[in-house]
């Protein structure tokens, strides 16, 4: 019977305009008033997640940048597992070698070294989550939600790097759709040891330290709850949900997710657009999954 439910953000539990609707709304709260817990499991940090989640008025945990960090529903930082300081200094030049736009998301929020290039980039991000927006519509949406995806600007990473009060939980760079620039630097961080890289769209990077990555927060919050993973539901739309996807006992793939996602996924629900996470509460809670 499933106890747990963790869903991923982007692309599953939001909908193209980054919000949650109100059938997810209404689903999210008729599986906690069953006694199921909801756990937020996102590529993004708790600065750009809970405002989110708190909007919908709804009071859940969360694992934040990839399995970086957990939050209890508090928002209290239970556990956070940053990338070594050697490791920035071999994914940093990678990145630049390839003039791929990227930024540094740590223990005390995110970091560019150019707001413009953000917003941009933020769009094709955008794009790449819900892909039948069109390019002046992802602009639309990033320039109006601005304030839900905060970050400071830096001259140079160096100051983040350098700075012994900050821990780099993720890196996220970001391009065109299928850029070949972010293929070959994807080829090489994966030769540097001790990282997890994976991407949450066709025009993006996701770097974290090796041990650091959904499935395994997963784990530690279920172990830490007394759940078995047997007995936990898990959706998601990418290839940073695959983590996750693999460790639960029933993974759910939105219909808008990648084809290999939805491959490897026990069942596959409707598209992040058509309420996906509401569909599939529905069928937990009717048992029919």
């Amino acid at each position: 019977m499933i106890q747990l439910i963790a869903s991923d953000m982007d692309g599953t539990l939001l909908n193209s305009e980054m919000e949650i609707s109100e059938a997810n709304i209404t689903a999210i709260k008729k599986a906690q008033a069953a006694g199921i817990e909801f756990v937020v499991a996102t590529g993004r940090s708790i600065e750009e997640a809970k405002p989110i989640l708190d909007a919908a008025k709804i009071s859940c945990r969360f694992i934040t940048s990839n399995g970086a960090q957990i939050f209890d529903k508090n928002g209290e930082n239970n556990f956070t597992l940053g990338i070594d300081k050697d490791k920035l200094t071999q994914i940093i030049p990678v990145l630049r070698e390839h003039k791929i736009y990227f930024e540094l998301f740590t223990n005390n929020g995110g970091f560019t070294e150019n707001i413009d290039s953000r917003l941009a980039s933020v769009a094709h991000w955008l794009k790449s989550t819900s892909p039948n927006l069109s390019e002046a519509e992802a602009l639309a949406t990033a320039k109006s939600h601005m304030t839900t995806l905060p970050i400071h600007q830096v001259n140079n990473f160096n100051e983040v790097v350098e700075n012994s009060e900050l821990k780099v939980l993720k890196i996220f760079a970001m391009g065109q759709r299928h850029d070949p620039a972010l293929a070959l630097a994807k080829q090489e961080l994966n030769n540097i040891a001790g990282l997890h890289v994976t991407s949450s769209g066709a025009n993006n990077i996701e770097v974290n330290h090796i041990d650091a990555h959904k499935g395994a927060s997963l784990k530690k919050m279920t172990d830490k709850l007394g759940i078995a993973m047997q007995d936990v539901a898990a959706l998601g739309d990418n290839f940073n949900d695959v983590s996750m996807l693999q460790a639960a006992g029933l993974s759910i793939a939105m219909a808008n997710g990648e084809a290999a996602v939805k491959q490897i996924a026990k069942q596959v629900t409707v598209a992040n657009t058509q309420n996906g996470v509401a569909h599939a509460i529905d069928n937990i809670l009717e048992k029919k999954w």
